[in-house]
């Protein structure tokens, strides 16, 4: 019995002498980033910013698979079923881990599928109109479409998207606002409908920023925490008083559940560095996206305060799926 017992410990032993040296060695081959976002946007060129980063870093391949759809949901669902071994990492859009599961049921957990590496920025948003339409700030468009229930039509990326929601969500808090909400799929489509329009506003995340540098539009909100660096003067909807938070989404990449804790480090450590680096604001920047820079512990805390905010936005506007 004695000897069953120190050939069981003896085994124990080598395999934790094993897993200790395979875990030392990570990576020891390519690591792919799943990105929840087609070739050529924001979310996709970030991964492929930090994949070039992290190559060079871990001594690695690092290769780019994109995997768009459904809010970001296919991504995220994919990288929660693959093995936590480090190999398998999601670059992703924020609206599948904290707006569409206060929605609908999906096929993973937000908090329970996931490791949280890190967060690296945030998406610009705003609501945007022509340059030569009659607002010049939102509160004169609010007391427009109050006055004139259902003649303003706006467009977002899609129902039940964080930009469509935030404006439902304004309307009822502003009171007595009916308007119209037709949703497009990306800026191909919300652009032109705007400019030749057919809409007279567009709830925008990132592809309105090129055409208010141009002077073809302007902001007449921001959604994010702070003000927009392209419209420096234009109030966010917490300064106006009707969000505590940015209204808009993080960018967060994320592994699946059971991540091995020095694995976990040795990822979130090289992603900081590599968003300390000076290139990365500047790349930031050149993006529009808001450079945000949160550890482990600080995304999964972030995440859990952002599902319960969209909470409270679903319960406040009624939207459900499909409706």
């Amino acid at each position: 019995m004695e000897k069953v017992k120190l050939l069981t410990l003896i085994g124990f032993l080598l395999a934790l002498l094993f897993s200790a040296e395979v875990l030392a060695a990570f990576p020891e081959r390519e690591i792919t980033f799943y990105c929840s976002s087609s070739a050529g946007g924001m979310t996709d060129l970030s991964a492929r910013y930090f994949a070039e980063i992290l190559s060079k870093k871990l001594g690695q391949p690092v290769v780019v698979n994109n995997k768009p759809g459904a809010a970001h949901t296919i991504c995220i669902n994919l990288v929660s079923k693959t093995t936590p071994d480090g190999y398998s990492v999601g670059v992703v859009g924020g609206s599948g881990l904290m707006v569409v599961p206060n929605l609908r049921k999906l096929t993973y957990d937000p908090l329970g599928d996931l490791t949280y590496i890190a967060t690296c920025g945030e998406y610009p948003a705003g609501l945007t109109v022509l340059a030569n339409a009659p607002w010049n700030s939102f509160e004169e468009f609010l007391d427009y479409a109050k006055k004139n229930p259902g003649k303003i039509i706006y467009s977002s990326d899609g129902h039940g998207t964080a930009a469509h929601m935030t404006m439902e969500y304004i309307a009822k808090k502003k009171g007595g606002i009916v308007w119209k909400h037709v949703p497009y799929s990306g800026g191909a489509r919300n652009a032109p409908a705007l400019l030749g329009g057919h809409t007279h506003a567009w709830a925008a995340s990132g592809s309105q920023v090129k055409f208010i540098r141009d002077g073809k539009m302007k902001l007449l909100a921001g959604f994010n925490e702070e003000r927009a660096k392209y419209a420096p003067n234009i109030p966010t909807l917490k300064e106006y008083g009707y969000t505590n938070h940015s209204a808009s989404i993080l960018m967060v990449i994320v592994a699946p559940k059971g991540l091995p804790d020095s694995v976990l480090k040795k990822l979130e450590t090289s992603i900081l560095n590599a968003m300390k680096e000076p290139s990365y604001e500047s790349f930031m920047d050149k993006l529009e996206v808001v450079p945000v820079l949160l550890g482990s512990n600080e995304t999964e805390n972030k995440i859990k305060e952002l599902l319960r905010f969209w909470k409270n936005i679903v319960e406040v506007t009624g939207i459900k799926e499909g409706q």
